[in-house]
C-alpha cells in the first residue's frame, strides 16, 4: 500500500494505543433523539477544545467551521453528502510519541464518518510517512516547531429524515488516519476503518454536546 512519498523522510515510530444559534425541530420516529442533545454550533469567535484526559493540556482545538462553504449552521433540503471544513490546531504536549487523529461524525451514530487529521504532537510541518513499509503506512504531519493551524475538510452523509443533526469531533490514536489538508488531499488516501471505530472509545454514547462543531438542519421537501 504505497503512498507515493518514498522520497520523504519516514517516521517509523509506532503509536501508543489507549484501550449562537438554537433550533428546535420535530424528530421523526425513525431518528434517535440522541442527535439533538445539543443543537447549537460554535458561537462565532469561539473554539471547540478537545482536552487531554487526566492532564493539564489539550489535544486539539477547532475553529472556523463551514458546512457547504457557508456557516457552521445550515438548512438543507433533504439529506445526502455535505462538505465540512474547519481549522484544527493539534498541540498535544502530553501525547508522547503517539500517532493521533481527529475524527468527525454525527451525534447518535455508532462510528465516525471521516478522519481528517493524522500526525504526532503538533500540526503543520509538511507531509511525512508513518509506519513506512508496513501494512499500516499512512500520511501524517510531524512538526518539530510550534504547532500551527491547518485547514482540513471532509464529506459527511446526513440522513434524509427531517431533523437537526449535530456534527461532532473527537480524538483517536489508531495506527492510521487520513491527512485531509490541501497537501494531503492531493494524494489518494483510503478511509481507514479502524480509526472510525474510536467514536465511542471511552465515551459509550459517543462525543457529547461539548464536542459539537456544527449543525445541519434537514428540512422537509415540499
Amino acid at each position: 500500500m504505497g503512498l507515493g512519498l518514498r522520497g520523504l523522510d519516514p517516521l517509523n515510530d509506532g503509536p501508543a494505543l489507549v484501550s449562537g444559534h438554537l433550533f428546535t425541530w420535530h424528530m421523526t420516529d425513525k431518528m434517535s433523539h440522541s442527535y439533538v442533545h445539543r443543537t447549537t454550533a460554535l458561537t462565532p469567535g469561539t473554539e471547540m477544545v478537545e482536552p487531554y484526559g487526566g492532564g493539564t493540556g489539550f489535544r486539539f482545538k477547532i475553529r472556523n467551521v463551514k458546512i457547504d462553504g457557508q456557516a457552521d449552521v445550515v438548512h438543507v433540503r433533504g439529506g445526502g453528502s455535505h462538505k465540512v471544513s474547519f481549522d484544527v490546531l493539534h498541540d498535544c504536549s502530553e501525547c508522547g510519541n503517539a500517532i493521533n487523529q481527529v475524527i468527525v461524525g454525527l451525534a447518535g451514530q455508532d462510528r465516525a464518518q471521516a478522519s481528517v487529521w493524522n500526525g504526532k504532537r503538533r500540526s503543520r510541518g509538511g507531509l511525512k510517512v508513518v509506519n513506512a513499509g508496513t501494512r499500516v503506512e499512512a500520511l501524517a504531519e510531524d512538526n518539530p516547531g510550534p504547532a500551527e493551524w491547518v485547514n482540513v475538510s471532509c464529506d459527511l452523509v446526513v440522513p434524509d429524515e427531517p431533523g437537526v443533526y449535530s456534527v461532532r469531533a473527537r480524538y483517536a490514536q489508531a495506527y492510521q488516519g487520513r491527512l485531509m489538508t490541501a497537501e494531503g488531499r492531493a494524494i489518494p488516501q483510503p478511509e481507514y476503518q479502524d480509526v472510525l471505530g474510536w467514536w465511542k472509545v471511552d465515551r459509550p454514547e459517543g462525543p457529547g454536546p461539548e464536542s459539537t462543531i456544527g449543525t445541519i438542519i434537514v428540512e422537509g421537501v415540499g
